[in-house]
């Protein structure tokens, strides 16, 4: 006899099947006694299939009320407010500032040989901060919200302690005392960035008055102090709406919007601003638009939500904006000034003295300074990425390269810490370079802070800045083959740079923060290095540093105090002493 579980079961298919007939018996006699279901047709509405993987647009930008302005920022959440919200007038500056040395000197020169070299009279230098990272009251006097606005308060990690943009150093409002800072100093030159969202806040459409008004008083401010404004079109704060419209820097709409903003700006202050940069630093489309969260929280166009197929479109249409306006602003308005592109790149060395790791240096160059120079070259991108990219590489068509070729008038760069570069394991870079499924592709070279005897490039910075070291030797090493690369290239601008003193952001007491050693030293080995450059190695270049920025600045702002003091720190003195030294001229208009 069966065991007593098989019987169980057998018993239990039995029944199952027995179900399964009535079920089946029940659904035909359901089927045959049901009555035929019909519905009456409607008249007076129109009718479609929708299906929002179809879309081509999400919203529509042709829509510029206030109730549109309103939809954004609410897209964005709630905005912190400062303490000021109106514009502070200048307060009486001091004669002079205290300054360390007395118990602890300040940092010698790197290059003792140089102490007496001179720079000409006419030298350029001063700091330099962008919009979203000093201004601060970005609800304010009818801007619109950007992606950096966005961001940090919807993806939570955009930045290391995820605070925003909201309040920051009110710039916006304390620009006054910030330029009479400046004066009482003796900096002649203030680079900062206009916000494409004050003035057209939806990116295009009509022009913000109150937005145009503030930055009338900017600059008038500077030319009233006798300091030399230097302006930055575009630092990475996209507008919004042209997100949600259109995907912003993956559509080539995004180049006509663009020209529109910057051509304004440009009629308006040429006469007075002294260099102009289009774009800070495109290479951010690779470090930084390519994980900007397209089809997270605003659609995806064009099938370019994010990765390599965004990084390369935003590269290109970055390219031929530029490149648009620069033409224009030579060859139409005939401006007087100089113009140009702030790169970002770094000295690469090789890992070994192998001839694999010798080309990946030259493919790292490629990838990052030549993806943008084509002004300096044939106006095309390098053979080494269109080799290797194929389709994904959007074509510059003859049009477009003869758009690009010859418009820039200098070379700026922004330099990054050195890199040690060896070519990708294990074939190498041709071997990396046929296979899209390598995780090294399409760049096929690796890169390190860390060199081949197992020291690091230099001493680290804050921990929350861990891609950022100290190697002033190695900007003299860069200059020197910017030159080389783009022979072309009549001068060098170095324009930024900065260093992010360890530990400062938790520190409290401010006698512990002033005397910022770290900093001091990487100004002093840079600002020799670059020294070098221009009176040994003959490479002729401009430098500010940005410095009013959180945690990378020359002077610190106390946060808990709702006016936001500032108060120079020993790094301030630093760079001061340095120009007063080769730059004769200056000993009376920088305080002892």
């Amino acid at each position: 006899m069966a065991p007593s579980s098989t019987r169980q079961r057998l018993v239990a298919l039995v029944l199952l099947s027995i179900c399964h007939r009535a079920v089946a018996q029940n659904a035909t006699a359901y089927a045959a006694a049901s009555p035929t279901i019909t519905f009456p047709s409607t008249t007076g509405y129109s009718t479609k299939t929708y299906n929002y993987a179809l879309a081509s647009t999400y919203l529509p930008n042709n829509d510029f009320s206030n109730e549109q302005l309103a939809f954004l920022w609410d897209q964005v959440g709630i905005i912190s407010t400062g303490a000021i919200n109106t514009t502070v007038s200048p307060t009486p500056e001091p004669s002079s500032f205290p300054r360390p040395g007395y118990l602890h000197p300040m940092v010698p020169a790197y290059i003792p040989s140089l102490s007496a070299a001179t720079l000409p009279a006419d030298f350029k230098w001063g700091v330099a901060g962008a919009a979203f990272q000093v201004e601060g009251a970005v609800k304010d006097e009818g801007k619109g919200p950007t992606i950096w606005d966005f961001m940090p308060h919807r993806q939570v990690g955009t930045t290391a302690d995820n605070t925003t943009g909201d309040v920051t150093s009110n710039y916006y409002y304390l620009y006054k005392q910030d330029l009479a800072r400046l004066k009482a100093l003796g900096i002649p030159y203030n680079s900062q960035s206009i916000a494409w969202a004050r003035i057209f806040p939806f990116g295009k459409g009509p022009v913000n008055e109150e937005g145009v008004a503030h930055y009338d008083d900017v600059i008038a401010e500077h030319v009233r102090l006798g300091i030399k404004p230097v302006i930055t079109l575009f630092h990475w704060d996209t507008p919004l709406a042209l997100f949600n419209e259109y995907g912003a820097w993956t559509s080539p709409q995004i180049v006509d919007d663009y020209f529109n903003y910057a051509k304004f700006i440009i009629e308006r202050y040429d006469e007075y601003v002294d260099v102009w940069y289009s774009f800070n630093e495109p290479q951010y489309c690779s470090f930084q638009y390519a994980s900007y969260p397209s089809g997270l929280y605003y659609p995806s166009y064009h099938n370019l939500t994010r990765g390599l197929p965004a990084q390369y479109a935003c590269g290109h249409y970055t390219l031929l904006a530029s490149a648009k306006i620069m033409k224009w602003y030579k060859e139409e308005f005939k401006g007087r000034r100089r113009i140009s592109m702030k790169m970002s790149g770094a000295y690469y060395i090789p890992n070994t003295t192998s001839e694999a790791d010798a080309a990946a240096v030259q493919r790292s160059y490629d990838y990052s300074l030549g993806w943008f120079s084509g002004s300096w070259t044939d106006g095309n991108y390098p053979a080494s990425m269109r080799d290797t990219l194929g389709d994904l590489l959007p074509v510059l068509t003859a049009e477009n390269q003869s758009l690009i070729l010859g418009s820039q008038d200098f070379y700026a760069i922004d330099p990054s810490p050195v890199k040690s570069i060896a070519a990708a394991p294990p074939g190498g870079i041709e071997a990396c370079a046929s296979n899209s499924s390598n995780p090294y592709w399409p760049s096929c070279f690796v890169t390190s802070a860390v060199t081949s005897d197992g020291f690091p490039t230099g001493p680290a910075a804050d921990v929350h800045a861990e891609w950022l070291w100290s190697n002033p030797t190695g900007i003299r090493g860069f200059l020197k083959k910017i030159m080389q690369l783009f022979p072309s290239v009549p001068d060098i601008v170095v324009s930024e740079f900065g260093f992010v003193e360890p530990a400062e952001g938790e520190r409290t007491v401010m006698s512990e923060i002033l005397w910022d050693l770290r900093r001091a030293d990487y100004f002093q080995g840079y600002l020799d290095n670059i020294l070098a450059a221009r009176v040994v190695d003959g490479s002729d270049n401009i430098e500010w540093f940005s410095g009013e920025v959180t945690r990378f600045g020359l002077q610190y702002i106390n946060y808990t105090d709702p006016t936001l003091p500032r108060t120079p720190k020993a790094s301030m003195f630093q760079f001061l002493d340095f120009f007063a030294q080769h730059i004769p001229s200056l000993n009376a208009s920088i305080p002892a």
